[in-house]
């Protein structure tokens, strides 16, 4: 997934097109626009009457997606080097050896790392240190938080690194991010704004968010109209009133945000906001969620929803040419009502539309035909499932390929056994990797046979689509599960003396046993240390037994418990 910019990333200079050793390594970085390179850019713009680039950050990744090479190299981009990678995606150690010899391939700790990449060659940044306390790092990131002023380049925060790599591989990684780093974000550019206006949007699921229309400002690099505030409650606690003057600033130097509202400003003619009764859209009244901060518009056949909806789906399909404005007027014509429409469009439907030629309906059509094959994880992720993101669609594809035998008309079958779980037994949704309770109710809301998915995936088979189901999540050697923990799932949590989770995790893979994220009724054991939490309570609950750490390698070499 993603773009090959192999091509534009061979004009940036400062990386090298040969390394000083003949070594074999992934080597992780990022690319960036100096400033005195934006600078010199947007003077060539205003010289010739063009718009001008809003901030380094945006024309920097601009010029690393160019189709042409020959534009990012006028383009003179920068970049800086920060990790070793190995084949498995951890950071490079090795057994032994010593950082101080820095001519020694294998490194023990994340300076080492940055060293031996600047020996290869490669581009490191000068600005960095080891060996701090947390009065070290304290003081490092407050030295840079105005001293980054004084940068040729543009950052926003500083990144903390545990240093010894061993040590990385015993906190190990979040899907989204390593327990071992972590970036302290200096205080955001704030100005003051003037709020115009607060207007409701109906999101996929039906949600409200109250979005703050703010007279244009420009702060950060660029010129800002809108800002979320999230929800009414959001708007309460900060007391923003329709009228304001309010202190506005980019969360990460990024997202729009209103900060505050400038009380001693207040004249007196602002005006409180209130959620509307109705969907603004569709004009059914509106829900709030018990307990919850969510207002929705609960018609499933809101316009609204419908488009965001759909607008998912294209996305997530990777559906190439199918902006909004096109998707609108398919909307809008009726000539696509169901996901499935998609598929059965022809070049004349797509002829039909305003502003198409018959070139551009060609690559259209062309870009629908290529997305008519896809991975399923990314199929289920572009259905749009409340709380299914794309690492558990990945987990609910392994698990669906092993429920259905592979064959003919495979995701018709799939449909039927997913609706058949949904409705007779959905419980069993928590045997999928990481889905606990909650994603279990709404996979099975979602996929009964009165829920929203009724049909979706059906309709998508009946149109043409062909999914890539992937190898089923392995349950041992030679298919059936051996060992002392054949068949059987355990829970991690919390720090069990002598094992990473990584660790933990792949023990119980190899004595034939299935690690989950989440304590369902299926789990048959929880193995909890030190900070063990709501895992905890929650085996406590359903009656799971739990081990400690002497107890869990009992269990891990097949011993009796007791003994």
């Amino acid at each position: 997934t993603g773009e090959n910019v192999t091509a534009n990333l061979r004009t940036i200079s400062v990386i090298p097109a040969r390394l000083r050793e003949p070594v074999s390594l992934d080597a992780r970085g990022e690319v960036f626009m100096p400033k005195a390179e934006f600078a010199r850019i947007n003077a060539e713009r205003e010289a010739a009457g063009l718009p001008v680039y809003a901030n380094p950050r945006n024309s920097g990744a601009g010029s690393l997606r160019q189709i042409d090479p020959e534009v990012t190299a006028k383009r003179r981009l920068s970049s800086w080097f920060y990790q070793l990678i190995e084949d498995d995606g951890q950071p490079t150690r090795a057994e032994g050896g010593d950082d101080a010899d820095s001519s020694t391939p294998g490194v023990t700790t994340q300076s080492g790392a940055l060293g031996r990449l600047a020996e290869l060659g490669f581009p490191v940044n000068p600005e960095r240190a080891a060996g701090l306390d947390i009065d070290g790092v304290i003081a490092f990131t407050e030295l840079w938080r105005e001293a980054r002023h004084h940068l040729p380049y543009e950052t926003d925060g500083v990144v903390v690194k545990v240093d010894r790599l061993e040590q990385q591989g015993r906190l190990g990684m979040v899907s989204r991010a390593p327990r071992w780093a972590i970036a302290f974000k200096f205080p955001p550019e704030q100005v003051e704004a003037f709020l115009e206006d607060i207007v409701t949007y109906v999101g996929r699921t039906g949600t409200l968010t109250p979005v703050a229309h703010i007279r244009p400002v420009k702060v950060a690099g660029s010129t800002v109209a809108r800002a979320t505030l999230h929800n009414l409650d959001e708007v309460r606690r900060k007391d923003i009133r329709i009228g304001d003057t309010v202190v506005l600033q980019k969360a990460g130097d990024v997202i729009p945000e209103v900060v505050r509202p400038i009380v001693e400003r207040r004249t007196g003619a602002e005006r409180e906001f209130d959620m509307p009764t109705s969907c603004p859209v569709c004009g059914t009244p509106i829900v709030r969620d018990e307990g919850a901060v969510r207002h929705y518009c609960p018609n499933l056949a809101c316009p609204a929803r419908v488009g965001q909806e759909f607008g998912h789906f294209v996305g997530a399909m990777d559906i190439d040419g199918a902006g909004w404005k096109s998707l609108s007027q398919l909307l809008e014509t009726g000539l696509v009502k169901r996901r499935g429409d998609f598929f059965r469009l022809t070049v004349e439907d797509l002829e039909g539309l305003e502003r198409f030629a018959r070139k551009s309906a060609e690559n259209l059509h062309a870009a629908i035909q290529k997305a008519r094959r896809r991975p399923l994880e990314r199929v289920i992720t572009a259905l749009g499932i409340p709380q299914v993101g794309w690492t558990t669609a990945i987990e609910l594809a392994r698990w669906l390929a092993a429920e259905v035998p592979e064959g003919d008309d495979w995701l018709r079958r799939a449909a039927a056994h997913l609706e058949q779980v949904a409705t007779t037994e959905p419980a069993r949704f928590e045997e999928v990797e990481g889905i606990g309770p909650t994603v279990s109710a709404a996979l099975a809301a979602w996929f009964a046979a009165d829920g929203a998915g009724k049909g979706v995936l059906e309709d998508l088979a009946d149109a043409g689509v062909e999914v890539e189901v992937p190898e089923p999540r392995p349950a041992g050697a030679g298919g059936a599960p051996e060992g002392p923990l054949a068949g059987k799932t355990v829970v991690v949590t919390g720090a069990i003396e002598g094992f990473s989770r990584e660790d933990a995790e792949e023990a119980i893979r190899a004595a034939g046993g299935k690690p989950a994220g989440s304590v369902s009724r299926k789990t048959d054991y929880v193995a909890a240390g030190p900070g063990a939490g709501s895992k905890l309570a929650r085996a406590e609950e359903l009656g799971v037994p739990v081990l400690d750490a002497e107890g869990f390698r009992k269990l891990l070499a097949g011993e009796e418990l007791g003994s």
